[in-house]
């Protein structure tokens, strides 16, 4: 360890007490007006619809300009394009004359296409105690001779094993092999909504309800899907210049994007993901454009995690200085919580890192605990790591359950250990 990062440790330990007992201090302030602000109506989710993103990565890049962070380019965006199927219009489902209310009882999957019909429907179900995958195999063929061209099939999730619910729904969805108009899933899990960078031919809908036990059910559904293809979006980066080893680099980053909208007026927020790790970019950002490091700072804002890491791998094939150049990059994706410490990916591969984190905060006592994890390619730092950089991926523990869903709010996100991380992040910074 630096004697920086003593001194570091030595000046956060006399004040330990003080910053505990300020809950809602400054900092914390300042990061639920971010949060508040990038889950807004008027971001629409920060996602594809309605310009959402594009919002969101000008509100970043006014901040930055606003603590005279320095650029790269000629300005801190990085412009690249992904595709997106999206949901901008109506979003309405009936059920044998029952409503129902968008992203709270049914999500539309996001591969499908667009519908406006009224169907019958054909039930497949499974009354066998065989858990092997050729009970699927036999429900599909004997469905094949049927003619479901204008229908919809539809099923019981709980009524298959795990395994069969994959085999099924690969059949249903990645092959089509019945041919039907559109499939519903009826589950009781909670509804959990993603994005797509493709779009099927068909619909396939979650519904959160048991299936109806009548055989006859009428299907009326009525949604716009409008398909993205090489959309312009951009990540957003900005640095501050090192004191002493400017051309070596700690880096910082978060993605910005989250679901968007599901139909016109259903938005998902994304409080905790991840609204809250850019607010903890731009804390960061704040308290290093002020006390500079030894090594520069980088602020990286990723576009298009949600659908499958784009921005983050687009930067790493196109990196605005050399990758090698990287002392160490933390990834920060759904921060919002913590009672119940933080994990870190990647600790395995770096376990030196890993324990000097540790030891910090053995020292400062500012989490409960830090647990590790393996290699994974779930958020930003996958490609990074891929490609060589030391990186974590850190998200924290306890709290709210809420994800990739309308319930993720700012209003009930606690922020519980927001100050806590921010300040082992800084600790940890400076002990390079």
């Amino acid at each position: 360890m630096s004697n920086f990062g003593r001194i570091i440790i030595g000046a956060f330990a006399g004040c330990f007490f003080t910053l505990s007992v300020h809950p809602q201090s400054a900092l914390i302030l300042r990061a639920h007006a971010i949060i508040d602000t990038l889950t807004s109506s008027g971001m629409h989710g920060r996602g594809y619809v309605d310009s959402g993103e594009w919002k969101a990565a000008q509100y970043i890049s006014t901040q930055y300009r606003e603590l005279s962070l320095l650029e790269f380019n000629k300005d801190y965006f990085q412009k690249f394009s992904l595709d997106a199927n999206t949901f901008p219009g109506t979003a309405s489902v009936t059920i044998n004359h029952q409503k129902l209310f968008p992203a709270r009882d049914f999500l539309i999957d996001p591969v499908s296409s667009g519908t406006y019909g009224k169907y019958k429907t054909l039930a497949i179900k499974n009354n066998s105690a065989d858990t092997s995958d050729a009970v699927v195999k036999r429900l599909i063929l004997n469905l094949k001779h049927k003619r479901l061209k204008n229908r919809v099939v539809t099923f019981q999730k709980e009524d298959f094993t795990s395994d069969q619910f994959i085999s099924l729904k690969k059949n249903l969805v990645g092959a089509n092999c019945l041919g039907a108009r559109g499939c519903i899933e009826f589950s009781n899990e909670k509804l959990t909504w993603d994005a797509s960078q493709k779009v099927l031919p068909f619909f396939y809908l979650q519904v959160k309800e048991n299936q109806p036990e009548q055989t006859k059910v009428c299907v009326k559904a009525n949604f716009e899907n409008k398909f993205l293809n090489d959309y312009p979006t951009q990540n957003v980066i900005a640095y501050v210049k090192g004191t002493y080893y400017s051309d070596s680099f700690l880096v910082f980053t978060a993605h910005y994007d989250h679901l968007g909208e599901m139909g016109h007026g259903t938005y998902f927020p994304g409080a905790n993901d991840n609204a809250s790790g850019i607010a903890m970019l731009l804390c960061l950002a704040n308290y290093f454009s002020i006390q500079p490091p030894r090594y520069s700072v980088v602020f990286m804002a990723f576009s298009g995690e949600e659908s499958g890491l784009v921005g983050s791998h687009f930067y790493v094939n196109h990196p605005l200085f050399p990758l090698s150049k990287i002392k160490f990059l933390i990834n920060l994706d759904i921060v919002g919580t913590g009672g119940e410490g933080i994990k870190v990916v990647n600790a395995t591969l770096f376990e030196d890192q890993f324990n000097k984190l540790v030891s910090l905060n053995d020292s400062l006592q500012f989490l409960k605990v830090i647990s590790p994890r393996g290699k994974a390619a779930n958020s930003d730092q996958y490609f990074f790591s891929e490609a060589g950089v030391p990186s974590f991926f850190i998200y924290t523990m306890g709290g709210i359950s809420a994800y990739h869903d309308i319930n993720d709010r700012p209003e009930t996100l606690p922020l519980t250990k927001f100050e806590e991380l921010y300040n082992l992040l800084i600790v940890f910074a400076g002990s390079f």
